[in-house]
């Protein structure tokens, strides 16, 4: 019998070897990692690494799963402005900035959980696959990537399992008084941890590789801003008005990022997330007949002609922006603003949301409403925060549609916030747009 084999012991093997219950080389990054197609910890030499607390090592778990990608295909870029998917919808490079820096707004330091048991993740993971993600949408085929396709995604994406299980606590939150403290810190803490790896992620540019995972963590981060009296632990917004701009900002800039690659959706796994949210231009044209089956107020189309006429009407001054205002005379001038056009486009695009909700029936999807966002131009949006009455006059008959998914747990009561707030702020000239708004969400 030959000579035993010397073995080597080491505990400075990688986290995910570790995890794994594999002897790890100690490589950089290590062979195991290299050949599993697992991120190693090592894949920069020097780092070190603390001991595992029961957080990090349910990341580490999630890491060293590595399901079959969403689509094996990867589709190219194509060129941006759908009509079809977005209503000549245009990239606006002030949105991403606007996105980023939100982004940069959000807490660079991760908060402590008081759980020292990793099986709260597990609870939260168990609660998100059998109750959170059916409350995220009412369409079945929708369900199943909210349910399935995305949790099978955020195995390799440890961001993408961070936005799942934030969303997750956040909805216990609004589930369980008793516990609803507990769940916001839980909420925060994945939430940040998501956000830091995703900051980093989006300073370049998305690519076919990781546009998918990007998609869908963006789709969290909508539900996320809208949810914000939950998880600052109030009843109300803050100030509606305001936070409604932001969430605006937030729509618009992650729809700039995720542009490219937009037209490529519907041939994914995560088609049904567009799907029942988007038409295609021939869907957009009205039917009468539709409209009396729908959740729509039924004089709908008359209070459209009434504000198409009242943009038509509305004195808009034609003057430079603050920032081309003090160009030197040497300087070559540009075009007066048309604010008018801001704001028919504005209109325009709550028509399409209109015509969306009259053929969904009772089935009216969030996304719909929300996509009005995506019309709203910088100069309108900054006319909200200064309760510009135009810009307040079509915000109010936006909250009628924002009241028809009153019952979604993370827009709750924020249609009636945000009216009682425009009845406020309006010039007192203009409270007679509100009437009508009134009528639809207050039932006066």
């Amino acid at each position: 019998m030959g000579p035993r084999r010397t073995h080597r012991k080491s505990r400075n093997g990688c986290p995910q070897c570790k995890a794994r219950r594999l002897k790890c080389d100690e490589q950089y990054p290590c062979t195991n990692c290299t050949k599993h197609a697992i991120q190693c910890s090592y894949v920069d030499r020097g780092i070190s690494t603390p001991a595992e607390s029961p957080a990090t090592r349910s990341e580490s778990l999630a890491s060293s799963y590595v399901p079959s990608p969403l689509n094996t295909e990867s589709y190219p870029a194509t060129p941006a402005g759908n009509p079809a998917a977005l209503g000549d919808a245009k990239p606006k490079p002030e949105s991403r900035s606007r996105l980023l820096q939100f982004l940069s707004d959000s807490a660079d330091e991760i908060p402590a959980l008081n759980s020292d048991d990793w099986a709260s993740d597990l609870e939260l993971m168990h609660h998100y696959c059998t109750v959170a993600c059916n409350t995220l949408t009412i369409r079945e085929d929708a369900r199943h990537v909210w349910r399935v396709v995305l949790p099978v995604e955020a195995y390799s994406n440890k961001y993408l399992m961070h936005g799942l299980l934030a969303l997750s606590a956040l909805h216990r939150a609004s589930l369980f008084p008793t516990q609803k403290e507990k769940n916001i810190k839980a909420s925060a803490y994945h939430q940040a941890a998501g956000l830091k790896e995703f900051r980093e992620l989006i300073s370049s540019p998305v690519d076919p590789s990781n546009w998918q995972p990007v998609f869908c963590f963006a789709s969290m981060i909508m539900v996320y801003v809208c949810a914000s009296p939950i998880r600052l632990g109030e009843d109300r917004w803050p100030a509606p008005i305001s936070n409604m701009v932001e969430l605006f900002s937030v729509v618009q800039g992650l729809q700039t990022l995720m542009e490219p690659w937009l037209h490529s959706l519907r041939r994914t796994q995560l088609a049904p997330l567009a799907n029942c949210v988007w038409l295609d231009s021939e869907m957009l044209i009205g039917s009468p007949a539709t409209i009396q089956q729908s959740l729509l107020p039924p004089d709908i189309q008359v209070r459209i002609s009434r504000l198409h006429r009242f943009i038509d009407d509305y004195p808009f001054p034609h003057t430079l922006p603050q920032s081309q205002q003090n160009l030197s005379a040497s300087d070559e001038l540009p075009r007066p603003v048309d604010y008018r056009a801001d704001y028919k486009r504005a209109l325009k695009f709550f028509e399409n949301s209109t015509r969306q909700i009259e053929l969904a029936g009772p089935h009216i999807e969030v996304g719909m409403v929300l996509m009005w966002a995506y019309s709203l131009s910088k100069q309108f949006r900054d006319d909200l925060e200064a309760f510009h009455p135009a810009a307040l006059v079509l915000l109010s008959h936006w909250c009628v549609l924002l009241h028809l998914i009153n019952d979604t747990w993370f827009i709750k009561g924020t249609s009636l916030q945000l009216l009682e707030e425009i009845e406020i702020k309006i010039n007192p000239g203009f409270r007679e747009w509100l009437v009508w708004p009134r009528r639809w969400v207050c039932g006066k």
